[in-house]
């Protein structure tokens, strides 16, 4: 049936929240032209939420393993979230859509959200690498992936694969004040963490990045602090 001219603009548009024809609805400041990837105030929100797990290493540094506890039941959680993602009934997954879906990245959509993936690695690091280092890796990706995600929307302009130059180089100056903060760890081995955990991320495509760097990070930290020989050597 025609519509009158008295029903012209009356039809409520609907816009998707992350940019992408099939998304859910949201309001028009959620959207976004680039298909590939979240929206800019959803980039904000994401990372101003993934910024307050830097309260994970501060935790651990002044209490200890307590913060085990807290992260277990909050990964418990943030799977059982994604769960609901994935296989829920209908009203349940567009609740939870509703309220997270503009921090959701494309790929994200049949995977974990980044936050279980944190929760997971911090758990993993806490339980294996010493306590200086555990606290350091941990805050690289928090920190250092907020700082390189921000200023590569913002700035970035020479690409590589889904990053860019300029928030690697964010990435790794973040990583560096970072380094100079925590205490307990050789000031090079540090920065040689902070390189790895740039590098890491900027190569990481595949797998998330939240569970790559602080392992990857961690690892190299540790096996140079456990040689001797090398400590001295660089000493």
């Amino acid at each position: 049936m025609k519509k009158g001219p008295e029903n012209r603009g009356t039809e409520k548009v609907i816009l998707p929240i992350n940019g992408r024809p099939n998304g859910p609805p949201a309001e028009s400041v959620f959207s976004n032209d680039r298909q590939e990837d979240i929206a800019m105030l959803g980039e904000v929100f994401r990372k101003l939420t993934h910024l307050g797990a830097i309260s994970i290493p501060v935790v651990y540094f002044f209490f200890g393993d307590v913060i085990l506890y807290f992260l277990a039941g909050g990964l418990v959680f943030s799977i059982a979230v994604d769960l609901i993602r994935f296989y829920g009934g209908e009203k349940s997954r567009k609740f939870i859509t509703r309220y997270l879906g503009i921090m959701i990245r494309p790929r994200e959509t049949k995977d974990f959200t980044g936050a279980t993936y944190i929760l997971a690695s911090s758990i993993i690091v806490i339980l294996i690498f010493d306590k200086p280092i555990a606290v350091l890796s941990i805050a690289f990706i928090v920190v250092g992936d907020t700082a390189g995600a921000i200023i590569g929307r913002i700035w970035g302009k020479v690409k590589y694969v889904s990053k860019s130059l300029e928030g690697s180089i964010g990435f790794f100056i973040a990583c560096t004040i970072v380094a100079l903060i925590v205490p307990g760890i050789p000031f090079w081995v540090k920065i040689a963490g902070a390189f790895i955990a740039t590098v890491t991320e900027a190569v990481t495509v595949k797998i998330d990045d939240n569970l790559t760097v602080p392992l990857i990070s961690g690892i190299v930290m540790q096996f140079i602090t456990n040689q001797p020989v090398i400590l001295a050597y660089f000493s």
